[in-house]
């Protein structure tokens, strides 16, 4: 069993709509959530338990750059869609996919919501910011 790098997942933000992904700038971590509200009752026919609909939040850490290539979402990309309370479109790339289709294939696929952002700087440090997307349409599953 081959182990996959966490480099080869890497988080694309669209905040124009428009098609046009980047990739999150100088990623360093990340995580996707997915859950599920569930609802039980007790009745006199057993434990009855409704599952709704699942929600996928993505937590991420990356460091600023100072002079951002075109295909790079920044800080400020994202405090923009922030502010403006704008949709933004969401994937993350499945790592599983190797050979000629790297990066081709996508594991989750959302319209979402920057709910949150922080901007952390130490003096000796680089500038690093983290963040989080909340699903807020339909997600797209197929790699």
């Amino acid at each position: 069993m081959g182990q996959i790098l966490g480099a080869l997942q890497n988080i694309e933000v669209d905040t124009t709509n428009a098609g046009s992904y980047k990739t999150l700038v100088c990623l360093s971590s990340s995580s996707v959530n997915t859950s599920a509200d569930t609802a039980s009752d007790a009745t006199n026919c057993g434990i009855l338990t409704s599952v709704g609909d699942y929600s996928i939040t993505v937590d991420f850490d990356a460091v600023c750059e100072a002079i951002p290539q075109i295909t790079q979402a920044t800080y400020k990309d994202l405090l923009t869609a922030m502010s403006t309370k704008s949709l933004v479109s969401v994937r993350v790339q499945s790592p599983n996919v190797l050979g000629s289709s790297t990066g081709a294939a996508y594991f989750h696929s959302f319209g979402a919501y920057v709910n949150s952002l922080t901007i952390t700087q130490a003096t000796n440090e680089f500038i690093k910011f983290s963040g989080s997307f909340t699903s807020a349409s339909f997600i797209d599953i197929t790699p």
